[in-house]
């Protein structure tokens, strides 16, 4: 996918999902790249991707609390 439809699709999304629910989305997906880390037995790759996760799922509360629709 190229960035330019990437930015398309985001903007889409925008459009019926609020920003922190994209944010939302976004930490599924370094939950899933942390579960695959913890089958390659990568603890230092789970962990970070932990992490990302959950600042993603926070900030992600935050932005829709700052900015409802």
């Amino acid at each position: 996918m190229t960035e330019n439809r990437a930015r398309t699709q985001l903007r889409r999304m925008l459009g019926t999902l609020t920003a922190g629910s994209v944010l939302h989305l976004l930490a599924e997906l370094f939950a899933e790249q942390a579960d695959a880390a913890r089958r390659d037995a990568d603890e230092l790759n789970a962990e970070r991707c932990d992490r990302v996760e959950s600042a993603l799922f926070v900030v992600g509360l935050g932005i829709d609390a700052a900015c409802p629709r």
